[in-house]
């Protein structure tokens, strides 16, 4: 899992000014709350991304032995399915901060009853908007544990003195397919960040400008 922007980054508009409304500041504060919430999980991705390569490197060693050295392999099965259930560990552990933000967002919509009609449209807007990138986010987590499943259970595969290369091959191309899903995710995610930020911008600089 490559790129994925954790959080919205609406820090370059969250600077207070003394003359903005209560209106403004409240959504200032709500926004800078969920950017708080979201931005704790940018170290488990970080340490999920690096988890992510280790394993890869401990694969690539292990698919270099031989049923010869059947112990050594073994072995390194072992430690590719903790890799897996320690990556396991880690997106719900980013799943659950991320949740934890999409709770903050009540504040959003509370400070809609006190909007004028062109503000109230433009922040439900951005809202609708923030909740489709939490569905995306949703969609991501499945497909990445999705993926987590199927390299868990070709690694169970590695260890079978039976298992036929044709079997192996077959997982493998099923892992690759469910990686490009998941990278797939990742840009939906990732576009949908862009365009919460985009819209974020609009709404606070019309309510500045109702001051």
């Amino acid at each position: 899992m490559k790129n994925i922007l954790v959080f919205f980054s609406v820090a370059l508009i969250l600077v207070a000014c003394s003359n903005e409304t209560s209106e403004r500041q409240r959504l200032t504060d709500a926004l800078a709350v969920i950017n708080e919430k979201e931005s704790q999980s940018l170290s488990v991705v970080k340490k999920l991304n690096q988890q992510e390569e280790k394993e890869q490197k401990i694969f690539a060693k292990t698919m270099e032995l031989t049923q010869d050295q059947y112990p050594e392999v073994k072995k390194q099965v072992a430690s590719l399915k903790k890799s897996a259930r320690n990556r396991t560990e880690m997106i719900e552990k980013e799943e659950m901060t991320v949740s934890e933000a999409r709770d903050e967002t009540n504040e959003v919509a509370d400070l809609l009853k006190t909007l004028k009609r062109e503000d109230k449209k433009k922040t439900e807007k951005m809202l609708a908007t923030l909740e489709e990138r939490y569905t995306l986010h949703e969609k991501f987590i499945l497909d990445y544990k999705n993926l987590i499943d199927a390299q868990t259970q070709l690694y169970t595969q590695l260890e079978d003195r039976e298992v036929r290369a044709s079997q192996l091959q077959k997982k493998v191309k099923e892992i690759n397919e469910l990686a490009v899903t998941v990278q797939l995710s990742v840009e939906e995610f990732n576009a949908s960040t862009a365009e919460v930020n985009r819209l974020g911008t609009r709404v606070l600089e019309s309510l500045e400008d109702v001051d």
